[in-house]
């Protein structure tokens, strides 16, 4: 398949509370080399043809603390950011990028298996923010035809390091930009963003000028 889907979704007010507001693009690939990244880029540009935007309502609930993270607490290099972001959420705002658009980027396996690429602050700010579900977080979804990636697609979340990976043991690995580059490669400690928020909490908790940061 030469195209992706990038839905955009964001809560919609209803008294039930399990409505979103879906608006979506479909993003030609230009070569076999395109990755999750460049779709992104193209979507903010607004190259694709747009479909109508919908209303619809949340038949399958996904729970934030089951999403599959990137970062181990280590990547995590902000206590700071998050609290300003949860300030901001806990005030009635979204945290949104200056163009409008979520921070929070996720694609799902084959499987089934939620995995948050992009917008790991984000996304932990609204969880202690006391949101539970993957509905009620503005938020991007990349997917084909099928409403997946393929394995080899999420290969491209760990950059260089994508080499020393298959198709599988993915899920062993995260990965830390912070830390020099022959140590941004890191076994999995926190299997899910629930885990992720259970370690930084004493963090949050313990020292508000403390940062996360390995060095």
């Amino acid at each position: 398949m030469n195209y992706r889907f990038v839905k955009l979704i964001y809560p919609y007010k209803s008294k039930d509370g399990n409505l979103t507001r879906i608006s979506s693009l479909k993003v030609y690939l230009r070569n076999k080399s395109n990755t999750i990244y460049d779709i992104v880029d193209q979507y903010e540009k607004g190259l694709g043809s747009k479909i109508k935007e919908t209303i619809k309502e949340v038949k399958k609930l996904v729970l934030l603390r089951e999403i599959i993270n990137l970062h181990n607490i280590n990547g995590i290099k902000s206590m700071n950011q998050i609290r300003t972001m949860v300030k901001q959420i806990k005030s009635g705002k979204d945290i949104l990028s200056p163009r409008g658009l979520p921070n929070i980027k996720l694609v799902k396996t084959k499987q089934s298996e939620w995995i948050l690429f992009d917008g790991h602050h984000s996304l932990l700010s609204y969880m202690i923010a006391g949101r539970t579900y993957l509905h009620e977080v503005p938020h991007f979804v990349i997917e084909d035809e099928n409403g997946h990636v393929n394995e080899k697609e999420i290969l491209i979340f760990f950059g260089i390091h994508s080499k020393k990976l298959n198709d599988s043991n993915w899920r062993k690995y995260v990965i830390n930009w912070q830390a020099p580059k022959a140590r941004q490669l890191c076994k999995r400690e926190q299997k899910n963003m629930g885990e992720l928020l259970d370690s930084i909490s004493v963090f949050y908790n313990k020292n508000r000028n403390y940062n996360i940061v390995d060095v």
